[in-house]
């Protein structure tokens, strides 16, 4: 579902990119969703569009819905344009807005010579209510979904290959467990990164990823669960020890999610494996995994049985209700991860 949603996102977020890009603008538009970032780049692009440099100064608005209502958006909708085709206004932060009721009555009618924007961010317009009913309608409705976990490396990937440079997969695991799921703060970060390497890097490397955001790439939970799936428990408890000694930066709660989601990526795997037959390293392609992850999960799938990855997750859910509940006495956030993997490999 997730998968499918975001996949929906990007190619509804291209359809409308191509459409206001040629100049066929739409009398209203409505951004919303978790996801602020295909938001941002849509009223971007309109801003840039809709109205020539010179028509700016008279024709287009921006307000923030904390300093408005909706009767003044629609009184502000219902302008005539001064010496311009159309006028512009975008609303942000319209997830505060009260009586929609007022906007559901404009979109009956909205004004041919207006491109009304509303933006919310973080959040979604209620979809029983009349005003979202009607916006299906008449408007340009677009919903951003969140990025799953998962995927992120693979739009690093991508979106990195888009700026003419490639990254390596460790890297962009690297980062995506840095940046987590927010596409801005990914955005920003490798935009940072591309800036402070050399103009003739053509991959960016984890040595790249350290020496600029200063992420340690041995020390990382993206480490931990590679030292996991090969049954390194050295490597395993020399990671487990440094987040111990620093809990600040590398909170258990954080770790127990990144193994978390790395081994319930694993028993995808294993449910393609069953269904499908094949190999450990295709099941692990079906499940997610991309490039060196691919072996990697594969090899974890002949470390560790499906019962007993069933059994490493149940462990961990009992270490994090132990944390969270105070039922650990005087053991550390370090105390408790080393007795999870203790557990894990034995």
């Amino acid at each position: 579902m997730a998968k499918q949603a975001a996949q929906d996102t990007i190619i509804q977020f291209n359809s409308i990119l191509k459409d206001i890009r040629e100049r066929r603008f739409k009398p209203v538009y409505l951004f919303m969703g978790e996801e602020p970032y295909y938001s941002d780049i849509l009223v971007d692009e309109l801003l840039a569009t809709v109205l020539k440099p010179e028509e700016r100064d008279f024709n287009q608005t921006i307000v923030y819905a904390s300093d408005t209502n909706s009767a003044e958006i629609v009184s502000l909708a219902r302008r005539y344009p001064m010496f311009a085709e159309r006028q512009l206004v975008v609303v942000k932060e319209a997830q505060t807005l009260t009586k929609l009721d007022v906007l559901e009555i404009y979109l009956q009618s909205p004004a041919p010579e207006t491109v009304l924007v509303l933006v919310y961010t973080g959040k979604s317009v209620d979809k029983r209510s009349g005003f979202y009913k009607k916006a299906k309608s008449v408007a340009e409705v677009f919903e951003s979904t969140m990025l799953p976990e998962w995927k992120v490396a693979e739009w690093i990937s991508t979106y990195v290959r888009e700026k003419g440079i490639s990254i390596a997969q460790d890297a962009a695991s690297l980062m995506a467990e840095h940046t987590g799921n927010s596409l801005r703060k990914i955005v920003l970060e490798i935009d940072k990164l591309i800036k402070g390497i050399p103009q003739d890097c053509k991959e960016i490397t984890a040595k790249e990823i350290e020496t600029n955001i200063g992420i340690s790439r041995e020390f990382s939970a993206f480490e931990l669960c590679r030292a996991i799936s090969y049954r390194n428990p050295d490597k395993a408890f020399k990671i487990a020890h440094f987040f111990g000694e620093n809990p600040k930066k590398y909170p258990l709660a954080m770790t127990l999610g990144a193994l978390f989601f790395y081994f319930a990526k694993l028993l995808k795997a294993y449910a393609y494996l069953k269904q499908d037959g094949g190999t450990p390293e295709n099941a692990a392609k079906r499940a997610g995994a991309f490039g060196s992850q691919e072996s990697e999960y594969a090899t974890a799938i002949r470390n560790y049985s499906y019962t007993k990855v069933m059994g490493i997750i149940a462990l961990m859910k009992e270490c994090d209700y132990k944390f969270k509940s105070g039922g650990s006495g005087t053991a550390t956030e370090g105390d408790l991860l080393i007795e999870l993997i203790s557990k894990i490999f034995h």
